[in-house]
């Protein structure tokens, strides 16, 4: 049985596409204001860009789910709406697509309408995706599957105007395993860890987590309540933050600032009188309606019809180590590593024809910007492998140190300051080619990079065990230089989440020959058994900046280089160039 099959993923109504014509239609005629329309198309996934008269365009899949048929869609889409003919897989389990023309946002929405996705709520002061772990239902730790669960506070949401007018943006996830922190949870304002008490289902609770320019972990609200009551709790929440949130200053209208103005305990008395009122209507239990066991995906004789990679081929061994057994035994889920998150419009519907031969006809994309199959059987793993040759899409060290997160940065966001995507393509070519740090690359193996354009952490840097985002330096004479904020020691652990520590500000340009000083330390100084993540907590800040010598600017910009005063990727003098950002609009 797919997953498309056992769970009803289509959220899309054609009522949607139908509304955002006419109010297109009324903006363009100058019947309503730029500033209204921009709040409305906000809530309707489309994002402006640095750039004039392209925007973006933010596709929901909750829970990461993708069907082939989606697949052929955002094929079509990159191929003839996009000027580069690429999507892009956040790390909030959406689809993105650059440079598209406002005037090609119907056409779009309608054929994603068609397949069951939606953008609608994908952006503004609404309630975002709702993510989830990309091994639900296969995990060999997991509590249980949160699937259906997930689906369910998606459908509560969804078009509600109570939960879709909002201070802010609202951000939820859900985790089924229980050692490891997937989907994210201790950074969300609403996170759901399972667990099974009593024989009984359901969750433990944290809220009012996130990330941007000052983090702070998720509160325990709840060590465990009933899985029917997830959304009656839910809807509390919300509707505190609709109460309570900050509508005059949105740079401190998150939850957590809920959180902080009102303490912890003003914080649940405010929630548990919103709860009240839910127990006095008598609607606090709300079950929900699970779907029939999910089965094993037929055998397909296609999937050993194409080429194969031999056993003892050294970059199939190696890729293996990335390959996660099932807990259902001779099934496994493999990672597909996507190269800062793109995908072209030809790879797209490769994937779809993969996914149809391979598995269940479903794609999950995970946070790290990558895509999971799950369901393969062991037989298929040299076939599977040799077709993601053939596309372009067998890259190795999917969800290691290799595996570099980074926000689109000043490609497209008008918040941006670095060219963030350039320094992930300069990591990686410096961890590819380590020549005498080739040894500490492979220890440091277990660790991740994640990299921002600017401090606001939409590429999560500061959960990284290495972190980047991007700032600028004045040096005189009119000039700058685009440099990183080095972050150290992030991370989900079985407690939470740390953040990282700011330790220094690095040249763009002398990041990569960094992050190997950086590796080589922890190489010569690491204790037995101290993984990376967890040396990078506890090395000082004076150690780092020893190890890095002159690839850090000296006080005096004595030690200044003649293209330190380039960002990456581009061929102009650095100027940064800040506009005004949509994300808290």
């Amino acid at each position: 049985m797919s997953q498309e099959a056992r769970y009803d993923t289509h959220f899309s109504s054609p009522a949607d596409v139908e509304e955002f014509v006419a109010v297109l239609e009324r903006f363009e005629r100058g019947e309503i204001s730029s500033e209204d329309f921009r709040t409305f198309r906000l809530k309707r996934g489309v994002y402006g860009q640095r750039q004039m008269d392209v925007n973006m365009l933010r596709v929901k899949f909750p829970g990461g789910i993708m069907s082939a048929a989606q697949l052929r869609t955002a094929a079509g889409v990159a191929r003839e709406y996009t000027q580069y003919h690429k999507g892009h897989i956040t790390t909030r389990q959406n689809i993105q697509f650059h440079f598209v023309k406002l005037a090609d946002m119907p056409a779009v929405m309608a054929r994603f309408d068609t397949t069951g996705a939606t953008t609608r709520e994908a952006c503004g002061n609404t309630v975002r995706n709702v993510t989830g772990c990309p091994y639900a239902g296969v995990s060999g730790t997991e509590a249980f599957d949160i699937t259906p669960y997930m689906h369910a506070l998606v459908r509560m949401c969804l078009r509600e105007e109570w939960a879709n007018n909002l201070p802010r943006k609202f951000k939820m996830a859900f985790e089924g395993c229980t050692h490891e922190d997937h989907a994210q949870t201790a950074i969300n304002d609403v996170g759901f860890r399972a667990k099974i008490k009593d024989g009984v289902r359901g969750f433990e609770v944290f809220v009012a987590g996130g990330l941007s320019t000052t983090p702070r972990p998720a509160y325990r609200l709840h060590d465990f309540i009933p899985a029917d009551e997830v959304l009656a709790r839910t809807e509390a929440i919300i509707r505190l933050f609709d109460k309570h949130g900050n509508r005059k200053n949105r740079a401190r209208a998150r939850l957590k600032y809920v959180m902080k103005t009102l303490g912890e305990e003003g914080f649940v008395a405010a929630y548990e009188e919103e709860v009240a009122k839910i127990v006095a209507a008598g609607t606090l239990q709300r079950p929900i309606e699970l779907p029939p066991e999910e089965t094993a995906p037929a055998w397909n004789d296609r999937a050993l019809a194409g080429p194969r990679a031999g056993d003892d081929d050294p970059q199939y061994k190696e890729w293996l180590r990335t390959v996660d057994p099932q807990k259902q035994p001779g099934f496994a889920a493999v990672t597909i590593k996507l190269d800062r998150g793109d995908i072209s419009a030809d790879q797209f519907d490769q994937l779809a024809e993969l996914a149809e031969t391979f598995t269940d006809g479903t794609l999950r994309a995970g946070n790290r910007q990558n895509l999971i199959v799950r369901w393969v059987r062991t037989e298929y793993l040299p076939h599977l492998f040799a077709t993601l040759q053939q596309i372009g899409l067998a890259d190795l060290g999917s969800n290691t140190i290799h595996d570099v997160v980074s926000c689109p940065g000043a490609d497209s966001c008008n918040l941006a300051v670095t060219h963030s995507m350039s320094l992930a393509k300069h990591l990686t070519r410096f961890l590819k080619n380590a020549g005498k740090s080739a040894d500490s690359v492979e220890l440091a193996r277990s660790a991740d990079i994640k990299i921002s354009g600017c401090p606001n952490s939409c590429g999560q840097h500061h959960v990284a065990a290495i972190g980047f985002h991007g700032t600028v330096r004045h040096v005189g004479d009119g000039k700058q230089v685009p440099e990183y904020q080095l972050h150290l020691g992030g991370g989900f652990d079985a407690d939470g989440v740390q953040f990282g520590r700011h330790i220094v500000k690095i040249p763009a340009r002398r990041a990569g020959e960094a992050l190997l000083r950086l590796l080589d330390l922890y190489r010569d100084e690491r204790e037995d058994g101290e993984d990376a993540r967890a040396f990078f907590r506890r090395v000082t800040k004076e150690d780092v900046v020893e190890a890095l010598g002159d690839a850090l600017l000296d006080s005096q910009f004595t030690n200044l280089r003649e293209d330190d005063v380039f960002d990456l990727g581009q061929e102009r003098t650095f100027d940064v160039a800040i506009g005004r950002g949509e994300c808290a609009a």
